[in-house]
């Protein structure tokens, strides 16, 4: 596990890799984050709300990375790291990796959170030899397209529609290297 000080009088916050026996945080994590925000992310909420525990443990193990952000017991934010896709059709190149998943909760957000996670993230990009990252954002989350820009990703033109929203998935390309500098 990964600390990192923060200037909050609740203590450090840490970065945690999530594990099997994690599942419990990992889904109520995911399920809020799906209520709150259920354009930002490719999933559906009714689907996860009918998960099983088997099920959540799978996805923990399957080709995503996933921190979390935790001060104390409680768990902040999350992100996951995709170095390969979700199915043999779904190649993603050697040095690349995908950033999926990132959510905060509401009342953490702006009190340095976002950081670590991307931070820690990016390390572990690196010892998988997957220093390109890239993600997608809808191109109407100005916030989150600001967030990005502030950490130093920069649009590459690739866009994705999304038919059922009326907008895009807009990619996002940053090196790994470059997080770990500031």
């Amino acid at each position: 596990m990964t600390t990192f000080p923060t200037a909050s009088v609740d203590g450090a916050l840490r970065i945690h890799r999530v594990r099997a026996e994690d599942w419990l945080s990992h889904r109520d994590l995911r399920l809020d984050m799906l209520d709150a925000d259920p354009d930002a992310f490719w999933a559906d909420p009714r689907e996860a709300r009918g998960r099983t525990e088997a099920q959540w443990r799978d996805e923990i193990a399957g080709p995503r990375i996933h921190f979390q952000a935790r001060r104390g017991p409680a768990v902040l934010g999350g992100i996951a790291l995709l170095p390969q896709g979700y199915t043999p059709a779904h190649v993603i190149p050697e040095d690349r990796a995908h950033i999926v998943s990132l959510w905060v909760r509401p009342e953490a957000r702006g009190t340095g959170v976002s950081g670590p996670l991307f931070t820690a993230l990016a390390r572990h990009a690196l010892a998988l030899g997957r220093p390109d990252l890239r993600l997608d954002v809808d191109e109407t989350n100005t916030a989150a397209q600001r967030l990005y820009e502030r950490l130093g990703f920069t649009a590459t033109g690739a866009r994705d529609p999304r038919e059922s929203r009326g907008t895009a998935w807009v990619e996002y390309a940053l090196r790994a290297e470059r997080l770990l500098e500031r």
